[in-house]
């Protein structure tokens, strides 16, 4: 027994409460007051409950504090990445655009040659034919 239920037990008793309801008057309000106490620790905070609650926050601020400053270094850098890649890209067109314009020339060469070795043969066909009409209208 506390002190405190020793005086509600001296006190009850003083006004000529039996001792056995007495013991079950303080017994009650020892389960009361347990019950009440669990009820408000449940929801009540103690300064203990507060002080981890702090230590976490504290820690999860840091923790996110970093995890920004890494996705702002990483938004620094984008810009620059991509502005090199947009310049490889350029370059690579720019050395397409060239092949491009060589094999187009290469592809006139080849036709304009083409064209040439048409005309030529064609002459000499028209060339061969007429010798070859020529040569038979003599013969009649």
């Amino acid at each position: 027994m506390g002190t405190f239920d020793t005086a509600l037990m001296e006190a009850l008793l003083s006004i000529g409460v039996p001792p056995e309801r007495a013991r079950s008057v303080v017994d009650a309000f020892d389960r009361s007051a347990d019950a009440r106490y669990s009820l408000h620790a449940q929801v009540l905070a103690t300064k203990r409950d507060l002080s981890e609650l702090e230590t976490r926050l504290v820690s999860e601020i840091g923790e996110t504090r970093e995890r920004i400053a890494a996705v702002d270094a990483r938004l620094d850098r984008t810009p620059a990445s991509l502005d090199a890649r947009v310049e490889a890209t350029g370059a690579r067109i720019e050395t397409m655009d060239a092949r491009m314009e060589a094999s187009s020339a290469a592809l006139a060469a080849r036709i304009a040659e083409t064209k040439a070795d048409l005309l030529k043969w064609t002459l000499g066909a028209l060339s061969a034919q007429t010798a070859l009409l020529l040569s038979a209208i003599e013969l009649l």
